[in-house]
């Protein structure tokens, strides 16, 4: 049996005193969080005495993610060590103000806990005025000339709780931290900048499993952060929310999740990121009440689980059906695709995107009509670590059988070894990577020239600039047809645009004319229309024509949703 049970700080040989003694923190460093721990065998009043610094109210109205509600800078708390959960901290409303020194906060007084095993944590963070201490620094430099100050004030910050039964060393608090993670299903803490870390399991069957996550977010979105992955489906079955999280102490951007769960029989994965900043490996404000927690725990809710239900998970990663990656600028490559039976498809695709907007994606269409089954909206993606306009689709789609064309475009900047903000963890991924879902899936990879289809009667796409672009063909009956073009025009003229034409009579029996378009995406000036005519039998020659500017692959505004389709092509409409 896989037993989870309650790890006992009395049973860690590293044991400093035991008796009515005192449990002390002391001599800081800057940006340091220091810890031990204590144990109280009885409910008792303990008594605790320390010194920090802080403002003189609490912050009602937070403005940015960098602060603390509670105001302090420099302070102390206990959190109860097994539910992880603060019991005690210093705050601006339960400390005194020092008269000679207005930032100095003391606390002095009694404290009424549990029976049970306690961490104590003492941390200083030197604030800037992003962290609501707008004055701070300037008053540092008027009064005290330098940063010797600051040095000094460190040495004298300090914490002691008294009439404890026994104290541990931050040493002895690490060990039982370690023992901790270890006896979980799935344990990736104390996550440092730019991580993106990965564990799977198995359940042979149904399981409730506690999740335990502690990350960075705020208003909606999250930097730092856990989900957790079904592997036959590619679904998501737990992902932290900001909305769904509560503050975890320290600067109000701290959330944690804590979440009770039923998996049902299967193959997971955990996966955890982080952003360049703010983590365990170094905190840039207030750290969260459980700092060696940053990341994401998963223990069963049931803690005389069988160890032969719970096991580390054995899936290889499939090879690539379709990869355009290490995409740079203004690049647009396309790969054609046949399913020759309807299928899941993995898709992995990495790109650029902020504002609701995508400026470097991937979309997949069909190769007989040229409507697009699959997009990379930025809505469907999530940070892709890095700079926050990394986005990352990771997700899982059906194709039924037929023809199909895998596209990925970039615009003029920030892409792959051209970054000009900080890059996703994984780079080289930088486009769309296609994975069948089952390893005898009936499709390959095909020339995209070879699944030009029977219904298109003329096309004259992706033209550049200055061209006059012509095709001759010929119908031996009367058919319906329908025109897709997409072009540049405004003001209702246009500059890029096609036309039919009779060649027995050169007259023009269509034109595309700017009334009669749509936006075509991107930019206002690109216009689509897709429209049905009948032809008569006989002779007709296709024009399409650019200007000097904005075409494909040179485009000097947003380009269009379809970029690819830039100029004509005529269908023939089966009857």
């Amino acid at each position: 049996m896989l037993r989870i049970t309650n790890l006992i700080f009395l049973l860690t040989p590293v044991l400093l005193w035991a008796g009515n003694e005192t449990c002390a923190l002391r001599d800081m460093r800057d940006a340091q969080v220091k810890v031990a721990g204590f144990t109280l065998n009885s409910d008792q009043t303990v008594s605790i005495h320390a010194m920090g610094a802080g403002g003189d109210k609490e912050t009602r109205r937070i403005y940015n993610f960098q602060q603390d509600p509670f105001n302090m800078f420099a302070y102390a708390w206990i959190i109860d060590a097994h539910t992880r959960q603060m019991v005690w901290r210093m705050t601006v409303d339960n400390t005194k103000r020092d008269w000679w020194n207005k930032w100095r906060r003391t606390f002095e007084g009694g404290v009424r806990l549990k029976k049970g095993e306690y961490e104590l944590y003492l941390c200083a963070i030197r604030p800037d005025k992003v962290s609501g201490f707008l004055s701070f620094e300037r008053i540092l430099d008027m009064v005290f000339g330098d940063d010797d100050w600051w040095e000094e004030q460190l040495r004298k910050w300090y914490v002691e709780v008294r009439g404890v039964d026994a104290v541990l060393s931050e040493e002895a608090v690490k060990k039982y931290h370690r023992a901790w993670q270890n006896q979980a299903i799935v344990s990736l803490e104390s996550i440092g900048d730019g991580n993106y870390e990965k564990k799977g399991f198995s359940v042979t069957q149904d399981i409730d499993v506690d999740i335990y996550a502690i990350g960075e977010g705020w208003q909606g979105e999250m930097f730092d952060y856990g989900w957790i992955l079904d592997m036959h489906n590619r679904k998501k079955v737990w992902r932290m929310r900001e909305r769904k999280t509560s503050h975890a102490g320290g600067a109000i951007k701290n959330r944690v999740a804590r979440d009770r769960i039923t998996l049902p029989a299967g193959d997971y994965m955990v996966y955890y990121r982080s952003d360049d900043n703010h983590s365990a490996e170094k905190w840039n404000t207030n750290p969260p009440y459980d700092p060696d927690f940053w990341g994401i725990m998963v223990r069963p809710a049931d803690s005389s689980i069988s160890r032969e239900i719970v096991r580390e998970m054995e899936m290889p990663e499939p090879e690539p059906l379709i990869q355009l990656i290490r995409m740079g600028d203004d690049d647009y490559r396309e790969a054609g695709l046949i399913v020759k039976e309807k299928g899941a498809f993995r898709i992995h695709a990495l790109g650029e995107g902020r504002d609701n907007k995508m400026y470097d994606y991937g979309w997949i269409s069909d190769a007989e009509t040229g409507e697009e089954v699959w997009r990379m909206t930025y809505r469907e993606t999530e940070h892709a670590g890095g700079s926050g306009k990394n986005r990352l689709f990771d997700g899982v789609i059906t194709l039924p059988p037929g023809s199909y064309i895998v596209h990925y475009k970039t615009d003029d900047s920030h892409s792959y070894k051209e970054w000009n903000s900080t890059p996703p963890r994984n780079g080289k991924m930088w486009g769309i990577t296609l994975y069948p879902m089952n390893k005898n899936q009936k499709a390959e990879k095909a020339d995209v020239a070879s699944l030009t289809p029977d219904v298109i009667i003329a096309e004259l796409t992706r033209a550049r600039n200055d061209e006059h672009l012509r095709k001759r063909f010929s119908i031996d009956k009367r058919t319906v047809v329908r025109i897709v073009a997409l072009g540049e025009g405004d003001w209702d003229e246009m500059y890029d645009y096609g036309w039919i034409e009779d060649n027995s009579t050169h007259r023009k029996v269509w034109r595309m004319r700017y009334r009669n378009t749509d936006r075509a995406g991107g930019a206002s000036k690109n216009r689509k229309t897709d429209t049905i005519i009948t032809l008569e039998p006989g002779s007709y020659t296709v024009h399409y024509v650019t200007d000097d500017s904005h075409s494909f692959n040179n485009w000097n505004a947003t380009p269009p949703d379809q970029p690819y389709m830039w100029g004509i092509t005529i269908y023939k409409i089966e009857d």
